[in-house]
């Protein structure tokens, strides 16, 4: 797997100067646009360790920053209202989540920067022209790229030897590009292995079990989460259905796996933080968005719950057992 990572590469981020030499002394307007509720602990973190990095870098609330924080669900249209409102309240940096957000943004504004934290397939989405130069108003960082697509295929069929079908549950809505790349690459990397894919979208919440429901008719069938704000929202749900039905599954992202999911793989989202509060400091003092690279993660990481894989009359290996980052019990 290509891992793409620029930030020690940086020549502006090596030659920043000391925080309280380069921050100016006057207002800037930065605005972050979200899915999630601000109670929601991930959106808690998330902010925090933010805020904790742009005060390192001299960035201070109150003194010289304003941040504003604007939660407005998942529903794309209300996203998108979100969006305007931020453009017409006048920020200088729109940062956004997920590709849903980062969606909403970019349809309202072509030239506030936006920086996204988790977005998936920044190039098939359309966000930016290429990784290395983005050459529009956004750029920032991914934890999930398609190229991972053989990694899934391999650890659900490790961890379940006996699949031999995988269904996609994504909404096209929400996904990363649509989820026509991740399709695409999930069919490629399952022929290698004999393995058939189903893509099987939904539009709403009350299509999560009953498209569980209906793959699990075939006993041999495992599940795919594509990356998708909407499956994420629901990760409760869809963790829930897969286990009443009795099947194995791998997600892209460890909230489904601490709320009953068996399994996750996915970039490590702690450095997304630092390099957003870095790419925030560069664009305040001037530097051109459509020059700094989307950045990938360095560090992958594997979340299985043991107790899950049990209560699926699954054994963990002790090849797996070895790599995974954490063992939810």
């Amino acid at each position: 797997m290509r891992r793409r990572s620029f930030l020690t590469g940086l020549t502006a981020l090596a030659a920043t100067p000391p925080a309280a030499a380069h921050a100016a002394e006057r207002m800037r307007f930065v605005a972050v646009l979200f899915s999630l509720p601000l109670d929601n602990p991930v959106v808690r973190v998330r902010l925090a360790a933010l805020r904790e990095q742009l005060a390192r870098r001299g960035w201070e609330e109150g003194r010289n920053l304003r941040l504003l924080l604007r939660p407005a669900g998942a529903d794309e249209r209300v996203l998108v209202d979100a969006a305007r409102e931020l453009v017409r309240e006048g920020v200088e940096v729109i940062v956004v989540g997920s590709s849903a957000e980062a969606a909403a943004a970019l349809s309202v504004t072509k030239t506030i920067p936006v920086l996204f934290g988790t977005a998936s397939d920044p190039v098939g989405s359309g966000f930016v022209r290429s990784l290395d130069r983005p050459d529009s108003n956004a750029t920032g960082f991914s934890n999930n790229d398609p190229s991972m697509c053989g990694k899934w295929v391999e650890l659900l069929t490790e961890i379940a030897p006996a699949t031999r079908r995988i269904g996609l549950i994504y909404n096209p809505a929400t996904a990363a590009a649509g989820g026509v790349t991740y399709v695409a690459q999930m069919r490629t990397a399952a022929a290698e292995r004999g393995v058939a894919i189903l893509d099987h979208p939904i539009f709403d919440p009350t299509q999560i079990e009953p498209a569980i429901a209906a793959l699990a008719e075939n006993s041999e069938t495992g599940l795919m989460f594509p990356p998708d704000s909407f499956t994420y929202r629901y990760a409760r749900a869809c963790a829930a259905a897969a286990a009443h039905h009795r099947l194995p599954a791998i997600y892209v992202f460890d909230t489904f796996v601490t709320q009953g999911g068996l399994m996750s793989y996915t970039g490590g989202r702690d450095e997304s933080s630092e390099l957003i509060a870095s790419y925030i400091d560069l664009v305040l003092r001037g530097a051109n968005v459509a020059e700094l690279p989307v950045q990938f993660s360095r560090s992958f990481e594997l979340v299985i719950n043991e107790r899950a894989a049990a209560d699926l009359g699954l054994t963990l290996p002790m090849s797996l057992r070895v790599r995974a980052t954490r063992i939810v019990a």
